[in-house]
């Protein structure tokens, strides 16, 4: 029996969503390897396709005609046409019943502000669609669950929840480089990760450093900018914010491990992989109190409302003058985050289609 994933994600840079595509495979790789699986795992991917996962027990074979959406639309059900298929990435087959999408959260609905009409219009009808055709939804918190059920009510019986792993920082080895590169080494420094997104809001640390008169630290801020989500003149960068731009994740890593404090703003997130990878690094964490971050985060950081600067500050206060409290959270922190891997995501992945395969069979 064939199992087929969509691998269009392979043609694409890896941020969240190909991510967790790409180590929920390499798992399941290693799980194929060491158990009797009677089904064989494929990958199918565009032609454009500029990533090798090099995995061992999962083929992967790379069609000659078309890419994009319309790769996926046309070629893809028609290779898996009687054949269960995995769709890690928000998207799939519109009209295909056998098969599983990963749908993230519904961002699209609720947080509308960082996307275009037109990719809100298609994805709306898009997620209808799968919601009605699709055999299985899966999603990466019970909040996204309900958001999701909340806007496509054909879920609701069909959808099953996995939650994303964070381990795979601890096998990727850090670069200090950055370090000596940005005048970091042996300075209190707070991290903050962006992606080009209104929803990250990153806007509320920069009021809350404006108004730290006395404020000796530094913030530094990666990721990918763009003048469309920076556009308030109150978010121009001063002596104590530092813009590093795109970083390895080697260089995220050294960030990570050396920071004062990891901030994660954001308003609305499916699930906050960031926050978890900070941990498992030993990064103590504050965090908004919105969306899916107190599901998953728990006890184990520091919450702040994510529309109040003034108690921002209050929180990067306390990491400043107690110590024994950072101790706390670096040393539960660490060991809370250590409970999320990506081996255990693979294998709930396994039991599903597991299930879904049975069901379609009986």
């Amino acid at each position: 029996m064939d199992v087929y994933i969509n691998g269009r994600f392979l043609t694409q840079k890896t941020t969240g969503v190909q991510r967790v595509a790409e180590e929920i495979l390499k798992n399941l790789d290693k799980y194929i390897g060491e158990h009797n699986i009677k089904a064989r795992f494929i990958i199918l991917t565009p032609k454009n396709a500029i990533k090798n996962l090099n995995l061992k027990n999962i083929e992967v074979q790379k069609t000659n005609f078309l890419k994009g959406h319309l790769w996926e639309q046309v070629v893809l059900p028609w290779m898996t046409k009687k054949s269960f298929l995995i769709n890690f990435c928000n998207t799939g087959p519109l009209l295909k019943k056998n098969q599983s999408v990963f749908i993230h959260d519904a961002a699209i609905q609720s947080a509308p502000e960082g996307f275009s009409k037109k990719f809100i219009y298609w994805y709306k009808i898009m997620y209808k669609l799968l919601g009605s055709n699709a055999r299985n939804i899966v999603t990466v918190s019970n909040f996204s669950k309900k958001e999701l059920v909340n806007y496509y009510p054909e879920m609701k019986n069909k959808i099953s929840v996995v939650y994303n792993g964070a381990n795979h920082v601890l096998d990727i080895k850090h670069d200090n480089t950055i370090l000596k590169k940005h005048d970091l080494v042996n300075k209190d420094f707070i991290l903050a990760v962006s992606s080009a997104n209104p929803n990250k809001n990153f806007k509320v640390i920069m009021d809350a450093i404006s108004k730290m008169k006395d404020f000796q630290g530094e913030v530094i801020i990666a990721g990918g900018k763009q003048s469309n989500v920076f556009s308030d003149t109150s978010l121009e960068f001063n002596a104590k914010c530092k813009w590093v731009g795109y970083v390895s994740d080697e260089e995220l890593v050294s960030l990570y491990k050396h920071a004062k404090v990891f901030v994660f703003p954001s308003v609305y997130e499916g699930f906050g992989l960031p926050p978890l990878e900070a941990m498992s690094l030993g990064c103590p964490v504050i965090s908004s109190n919105k969306a899916s971050m107190p599901e998953v985060l728990k006890k184990h950081v520091i919450y702040f409302d994510a529309n109040n600067s003034d108690e921002l500050i209050e929180k990067i206060n306390l990491i400043f003058s107690k110590q024994q409290l950072v101790e706390g959270l670096r040393r539960e922190g660490q060991a809370y985050a250590q409970t999320f891997t990506w081996e255990k995501a693979a294998n709930q992945l396994v039991n599903i289609v597991q299930r879904e395969i049975n069901i379609k069979e009986n």
